[in-house]
């Protein structure tokens, strides 16, 4: 499943430096099939520790880590809801991705031009998210415009989606997003269906220098930023896009020899990357078949069922059971043999809630 976190922000803050962290600027990116100005979509590599303890128990051929898409979308600017800079376009591809990461520029540097002279992450932060808004104000409102007459009519469905509609213009007039509309559980599908920008989960970035990110020591402004980031409710975290971008292009043993040097423990991009799978509430689960360790991306609440799926489209219908080992067991075990022995693979049905961390192997039907 190409579950999809879209890079967004003002123009040079960042974002294609990070983008190209991400995917070591040299793996494949492939161009998005929509709109004319193209965002590139990066394949990127879920690094799992647990993978290892994996390889060191069943000594497969080949590991297979799981993946996330990020996607690089070309800079917002003010007056994008109205078409300026091409708006229209780059909001477009925002509504085709699950969730959003926010970069915003928190360090001076005069040989890269920015939207203004002074420097003010929240004012950046405010723009961007004023033109989503605006959008999706754009869109309850054509919707209201579609069915306010045959729901006068008396049509009972589309007088309950109208007063949702309503509730929904009021609170994005007041610059809400469409996440602080409490919607109950019969209105959820309703609410996906217009495809809001500002329902969608955010992690705001603070991209910080080289020097700050190497010393630990967050500057005034980064603090400040810190503070507002948090207080909108969404994810916060900072790394330097340019830094990232330098260790992303050194080798393994150079990148690890830097990171001791500069006293960093995990790479931001990993840091990001986590917080992208927290972000769309993602789980892992792994299977071991034909000397392949492979890792495999689900939404958290997933029954295993619909795990096989990920796996191969028919092997929902072929699902007979699964064979489940959860990994405190394993981690503990590290045994295969054992584990049988002590009966901690269990057989679990169609409806098993797979966790975090299973390795699971799917008994199929004949096809």
């Amino acid at each position: 499943m190409g579950f999809k976190c879209g890079i967004i922000g003002l123009p040079n803050v960042g974002k294609s430096t990070l983008f190209n962290a991400l995917t070591h600027a040299g793996v494949a990116m492939e161009n998005y099939p929509f709109c004319t100005i193209d965002p590139h979509v990066g394949i990127v590599e879920v690094r799992d520790k647990r993978l290892d303890i994996l390889k060191s128990i069943y000594m497969p051929d080949k590991v297979i880590p799981t993946t996330l898409q990020f996607v690089d979308i070309a800079g917002l600017v003010r007056g994008a809801s109205e078409g300026e800079g091409l708006g229209n376009q780059f909001l477009g591809h925002i509504q085709m991705v699950d969730a959003l990461v926010h970069v915003v520029r928190c360090f001076e540097n005069s040989n890269v031009a920015h939207i203004d002279v002074q420097l003010d992450p929240r004012r950046d932060f405010e723009i961007v998210e004023t033109e989503i808004l605006l959008k999706d104000l754009e869109t309850v409102e054509n919707r209201i415009q579609k069915i306010h007459v045959k729901a006068r009519s008396g049509d009972q469905k589309l007088k309950k989606q109208m007063a949702i509609l309503e509730e929904l213009k009021e609170l994005l007039s007041q610059g809400k997003s469409a996440k602080s509309y409490h919607a109950h559980p019969e209105e959820e599908a309703f609410i996906r269906e217009l495809a809001l920008l500002s329902n969608k989960p955010v992690l705001i970035v603070g991209n910080i220098s080289e020097d700050e990110a190497t010393s630990g020591k967050k500057s005034a402004v980064t603090e400040a930023f810190e503070k507002f980031a948090l207080s909108t409710g969404n994810y916060f975290l900072t790394l330097s896009a340019n830094l990232e971008l330098e260790l992303a292009e050194l080798e393994p043993d150079e990148c690890k020899l830097l990171m001791r040097e500069w006293h960093i423990s995990e790479p931001g991009i990993d840091r990001l990357i986590h917080a992208g799978y927290i972000l769309l509430k993602l789980i892992t689960f792994f299977t071991m078949e034909s000397g392949i360790c492979q890792a495999w991306t689900v939404p958290k609440g997933s029954p295993a069922v619909k795990a096989a799926a990920q796996i191969h489209s028919t092997f929902e219908n072929r699902f007979i059971k699964a064979e489940v080992r959860h990994w405190a067991d394993i981690e503990r075990v590290r045994s295969e043999k054992m584990m049988h022995e002590q009966g901690l693979v269990h057989i679990e049905g169609k409806s098993y809630i797979v966790r975090d961390g299973d390795v699971i192997t799917f008994k199929l039907a004949g096809g």
